[in-house]
C-alpha cells in the first residue's frame, strides 16, 4: 500500500514549506533584530509591549541627554571664565592630556593660550598643517647623564663655527655627520667621540639623531620653542618624546572639545525640550539649569522635589553618595553615579546632579519624535517576531518530516537515491558550498541590496518648532528603530534566503540519503584515498619501485625548480624525464599485448600466444602466466568435449538397450491385449503396463534426443516450411488432448504466408513440445492462446497458458534438462521438453525466450521471415 506521506506530490510541497518559512523565519528574525538595534534581545518581545517612557530606547535618550549636560559643564568649567569663553586662559598640555581639564595655570611648564592651540588644532585637524618639519632634532649627552637638545641646523651651525669640536679615534668624522644628518644613527652608543667647546672642555658624550622636530606655530608659555623648556627644566629633560606625543593628543582632542562647545546648547534651552536639567557644585554654591525659575541655589531642594512631583515624570537624582541615588527609571544607579564621578574628574565630588522628562512630551523635541516612532514601530518589532516564530516551527515540522521521508519511495519502503546522492560526499559538499559561495557574492555585490540597511534618520532629526533649528550634538539611543529594512532590502533578503535554504536543503537531504543508505562514508573522497593507500600498502612487492621511481621523479624535478636553471639540475631533469617516458611507453606496449591475449582467448583462441619479446619484470611474468592459462584452459576444453562425447555415447548405448527390451514389452503387451481375457483387474493390469512402457519409450526419445542436441550431433536438414500450416496441424494433433483437459485454444493466424527456413522435422518436434507443455500443465477450463505474427524481417509465435500449478521457479530453469514447473511430478513429462524445443529452436538461428508472470506462462519463438 502506497504511504501518502511519501508520495513524491507531497513530499514536493513540503520542500517548498521548509525553504518558503526558513527564508520567511530568518527576514523576521533579521527585521526584529534590526527594529531592535543594540537592544538586549532577551528584552525585545517585551519592549515591544512596554509604553516609549518604560523602554530601553528611553532610558537610553534620558541617559545621552544627562552625558551632554555633564559634557556641557564640563567644557564650561574649562573654556569659561567668570561664564564668558576666555581665549587668554592657560592650557597645560600635559594637564590637559592627562585627564582633560584646564586649570589655568602652567603647572607642568609646557602651556599655551587657548586660542593658539584653538588656532593651531584647527589647522592640525583640517590637514592644512604639518605636524613635523624636516629639520631633526640632534640630542647630546652631558657627562653627568642630561640630555641638550639642537635642531639639526643649530648644530652643524655650531660646528662648523667651530664653537664645538668633534674628536673621533680612527673614524671619519665627516661620515659620521653625514650619517647623523640622514637619520641613519638614531640611538646612543653607535661611535666613541667627545664633543669640545671652544675652550676645549669636553661637553658632551656622545650625540644621535632624535628624529623630525615638532612645526611650532606657536612659542610655549615662558621659552621660544620647546627645546628651551626641555633643556632648562629639569624636570622634563629627557622627555622630549613625551611632550610631543601630549602636545599631538591634545591638538587632536581640543579641537572636538572647541567645536562642541561652540555648536550650541540650543536644543537644552527652555522651551526647546521636555528634558529639564539641575546642576548644583557644593563647593561653590553655582547652580546651572536650562530652567530660569531654579537658578536659586537656596531653593535647590525645593526644586528637585518640584522636578520629581507628578505621574507623568520619569527622573534621576545623583547626590555625591551613591546610597542617595533616586530615581523611578529602570536603570543602573551604580553606572549612572559612576558617569557624574567621571565627569567631575575626582573621587568625592561634591555636587548634585537632577534631570527630569515630562512624558506627557508637550515640546515637540527628541523625545517626543522617539516616542512617535516608538509607537509607530513596536508593533512591527513584535509582529516579526511572532511570524519568525511560527515560520521557525514550520520548518522545523517540514524539515522534520522531510528527513523522516527522504529517499523513501512511495511504492514501498526502498531507499532510492539520484544520482547527485551518488557523487563522492565531499565533492557533493564542495559544490553546495560553492554555489552558495557563489550566490552571496553575487547578492552582496548588488548595489544598495542584503548589504544595504536604510539609515532611519528621522529619529536624530530636528523636532522643533518653525523657528528653531537643531545644532546640536547627536543624540545616542540604544538603537531601537534607528536602523530599518526598505521593501527592496526585504525583499532581497527574502530572495536570498529561499536561494539559501534552497542550497541548505540540497545537500541535507543528500546527506540524510547518504546516512540511510550507509553511503556517507563509503562514497567519502577520503575513504577512496585511505582504501588506496591500504591497497598500496598491501600490495608493496609491486608498489614499492613504482612509488620509488615515482618519488625519485618528483624531487627531481623540485629541484631542478628550486635551483633556478641550474645547468646540473636541468640536465638530471631531462634525464629522468627521458626515463619516465621510456618507463610510460614500455607499460603501454606490455599493457595493450596483455590486453589483446586477454581477449584473444575470451573469445575462444586457445592457442594464442602473447609475444614475450621486449616485455620485462613483472610484464614478462604476467604474459607467461596468461600464456600458460591458455593452455590449460585449452586443455580443459578438449577434456570437457571429450567427457560430453562419451557421456553422450553412454547415453546412447544406454538408451538402445533400454529400447530393445521395452519394443518387446510393448508387443508382448498388445499380443495380450488381443487375448479375450475377461478378467478386468488383469486387463486394468495390461493398461497400466502399456502406459508406463509407452512413458518410458518416450523418456528413451527425449534423453536421446536431448543428447544429440546438447552435442551438436545432428544434422539439419533446411527447407523452406509455411509455420501457419504447421501450427495448424500441431493444434489439430493435440485438439483431443485440450478437449480431455477443458482446455480451449485460440489460434490467431496472419493471413499472408509465414515462411521460414528451418528443418521441417525438427519444427515439428519444437512445436510438438510447445503444445505438450501446454496440454500438460495449463489449468483446466482456461483459456489457450497461440498466435502467429509476421513482419517485415521476421516471423513470431507465441503462445500462452495459466499454469495449474503455483510457478516458484526462475524462466531460465524452466528451459533447463529434467527441470518440471510440477514440484510433485504427478504429471506426465521428462522434463526435457522447453530444453530440447529451446536448443532446436537455436540450433536452425530463431530465438526461445520463456516469460513469467505470476502463473502467466509464455513461450515466444522467432525465426527470420523468407520471402517467396
Amino acid at each position: 500500500m502506497k504511504k501518502w506521506y511519501r508520495k513524491t506530490v507531497v513530499k514536493a510541497v513540503l520542500l517548498a514549506v521548509a525553504i518558503i518559512s526558513g527564508a520567511m523565519m530568518t527576514t523576521n528574525l533579521l527585521g526584529a533584530l534590526t527594529l531592535a538595534g543594540t537592544a538586549n534581545p532577551v528584552e525585545v518581545w517585551k519592549l515591544a509591549g512596554q509604553p516609549f517612557e518604560e523602554s530601553e530606547d528611553f532610558n537610553s535618550m534620558v541617559q545621552s541627554m544627562m552625558v551632554q549636560v555633564m559634557e556641557r559643564i564640563r567644557l564650561e568649567k574649562m573654556f569659561e571664565t567668570d561664564g564668558a569663553y576666555n581665549a587668554d586662559k592657560l592650557v597645560d598640555v600635559m594637564e590637559y592630556s592627562k585627564n582633560g581639564s584646564i586649570s589655568g595655570e602652567n603647572s607642568s611648564g609646557v602651556a599655551y593660550t587657548l586660542e593658539e592651540l584653538e588656532n593651531w588644532s584647527e589647522d592640525y585637524n583640517s590637514g592644512e598643517g604639518t605636524l613635523y618639519d624636516d629639520n631633526s632634532v640632534i640630542v647630546c649627552e652631558r657627562a653627568d647623564g642630561s640630555y641638550y637638545y639642537y635642531y639639526l641646523s643649530d648644530f652643524l651651525a655650531l660646528l662648523n663655527n667651530e664653537q664645538l669640536v668633534l674628536v673621533m679615534d680612527g673614524a671619519d668624522p665627516d661620515q659620521f655627520l653625514e650619517g647623523l644628518e640622514n637619520g641613519e644613527y638614531t640611538t646612543s652608543g653607535q661611535y666613541d667621540f667627545q664633543i669640545l667647546n671652544s675652550e676645549g672642555d669636553v661637553v658632551y658624550t656622545d650625540c644621535w639623531n632624535f628624529g623630525e622636530s615638532l612645526r611650532e606655530k606657536y612659542a610655549p608659555d615662558g621659552a621660544e620653542n620647546l627645546l628651551q623648556i626641555v633643556n632648562e627644566n629639569p624636570q622634563l629633560n629627557g622627555k622630549l618624546s613625551i611632550i610631543y606625543d601630549n602636545l599631538a593628543t591634545v591638538l587632536s582632542s581640543i579641537y572636538s572639545d572647541i567645536q562642541t562647545y561652540q555648536s550650541g546648547w540650543a536644543y537644552l534651552t527652555e522651551g526647546n525640550t521636555n528634558f529639564t536639567y539641575l546642576y548644583i557644585n557644593e563647593d561653590t554654591k553655582k547652580v546651572q539649569t536650562n530652567k530660569g525659575e531654579y537658578q536659586d541655589y537656596e531653593k535647590a531642594e525645593d526644586n528637585i522635589a518640584e522636578m520629581k512631583a507628578g505621574d507623568s515624570v520619569k527622573y534621576m537624582v545623583v547626590y555625591p553618595k551613591l546610597s542617595d541615588f533616586e530615581t523611578n527609571m529602570s536603570i543602573s544607579v551604580s553606572n549612572e553615579w559612576d558617569t557624574v564621578r567621571t565627569y567631575e574628574n575626582r573621587r568625592n565630588f561634591n555636587s548634585i546632579l537632577a534631570v527630569a522628562v515630562d512624558t506627557d512630551f508637550p515640546i515637540q523635541d527628541q523625545f517626543y519624535e522617539g516616542k512617535q516612532n516608538y509607537d509607530q514601530n513596536a508593533p512591527f518589532l513584535r509582529n516579526s517576531l511572532i511570524l519568525a516564530v511560527a515560520a521557525g516551527l514550520l520548518f522545523l515540522i517540514s524539515t522534520i518530516w522531510l528527513t523522516l521521508a527522504a529517499g523513501r519511495s512511495e511504492k514501498d519502503n526502498a531507499l532510492r537515491l539520484t544520482s547527485f546522492d551518488r557523487w563522492k560526499t565531499e565533492i557533493a559538499a564542495l559544490i553546495v558550498i560553492g554555489v552558495w559561495g557563489l550566490g552571496t557574492v553575487l547578492f552582496l555585490s548588488v548595489e544598495n541590496g542584503i548589504g544595504s540597511v536604510s539609515q532611519f534618520t528621522d529619529t536624530a532629526a530636528a523636532y522643533y518648532n518653525e523657528a528653531v533649528l537643531y545644532e546640536g550634538p547627536v543624540i545616542y539611543y540604544s538603537g531601537m528603530f534607528t536602523n530599518m529594512f526598505s521593501l527592496f532590502d526585504i525583499t532581497a533578503l527574502f530572495l536570498y534566503g529561499l536561494f539559501t535554504f534552497a542550497c541548505f536543503f540540497l545537500g541535507y537531504l543528500s546527506l540524510v540519503k547518504r546516512i540511510k543508505g550507509k553511503r556517507l562514508w563509503a562514497d567519502s573522497v577520503c575513504r577512496m584515498v585511505i582504501s588506496f593507500g591500504s591497497t598500496v600498502l598491501s600490495e608493496r612487492s609491486v608498489t614499492t619501485r613504482a612509488g620509488i621511481v615515482t618519488g625519485i621523479f618528483v624531487i627531481i624535478q623540485w629541484l631542478a625548480l628550486a635551483s633556478g636553471g641550474s645547468s646540473m639540475f636541468i640536465l638530471l631533469m631531462l634525464a629522468a624525464d627521458i626515463a619516465v617516458i621510456y618507463l610510460v611507453l614500455s607499460s603501454a606496449v606490455a599493457k595493450g599485448r596483455l590486453k589483446k591475449g586477454i581477449e584473444e582467448i575470451a573469445s575462444g583462441n586457445m592457442n594464442y600466444k602473447v609475444p614475450l619479446g621486449g616485455l620485462k619484470g613483472s610484464n614478462r611474468k604476467l604474459a607467461e602466466q596468461l600464456n600458460d592459462i591458455g593452455g590449460g584452459l585449452n586443455k580443459a576444453v578438449e577434456e570437457g568435449m571429450r567427457n560430453e562425447r562419451l557421456k553422450t555415447d553412454l547415453i546412447t548405448n544406454v538408451s538402445h538397450d533400454i529400447k530393445t527390451p521395452l519394443t518387446s514389452i510393448i508387443n508382448y503387451v498388445d499380443i495380450l491385449k488381443r487375448e479375450n481375457i475377461q478378467d478386468p483387474k488383469i486387463r486394468g493390469y495390461l493398461d497400466i503396463l502399456e502406459a508406463k512402457a509407452q512413458r518410458l519409450k518416450t523418456l528413451t526419445e527425449d534423453v536421446v534426443e536431448a543428447s544429440k542436441v546438447s552435442s551438436g550431433n545432428i544434422v539439419l536438414e533446411y527447407m523452406d516450411v509455411d509455420l501457419s500450416e504447421m501450427i495448424q496441424q500441431t493444434e489439430g494433433e493435440f485438439a483431443e488432448k485440450f478437449t480431455a483437459r477443458n482446455l480451449s485454444v485460440v489460434v490467431n493466424l496472419p493471413e499472408e504466408p509465414a515462411v521460414i527456413h528451418v528443418d521441417g522435422r525438427r519444427m515439428w518436434r519444437v512445436l510438438e513440445n510447445i503444445f505438450g507443455n501446454a496440454a500438460k500443465y495449463a489449468m483446466p477450463g482456461t483459456r489457450v492462446y497461440a498466435d502467429l505474427g509476421v513482419d517485415e524481417e521476421s516471423v513470431s509465435f507465441s503462445l500462452k497458458n495459466v499454469s495449474e500449478q503455483q510457478l516458484n521457479i526462475s524462466a531460465d530453469e524452466l528451459t533447463e534438462r529434467f527441470i518440471r514447473g510440477d514440484i510433485s511430478r504427478s504429471t506426465e513429462g521428462s522434463g526435457l521438453g522447453l530444453s530440447i524445443a529451446k536448443s532446436l529452436t537455436e540450433m536452425q538461428g530463431g530465438r526461445f525466450e520463456l516469460y513469467l508472470d505470476g502463473d502467466l506462462f509464455r513461450v515466444n519463438i522467432r525465426f527470420p521471415r523468407v520471402r517467396r
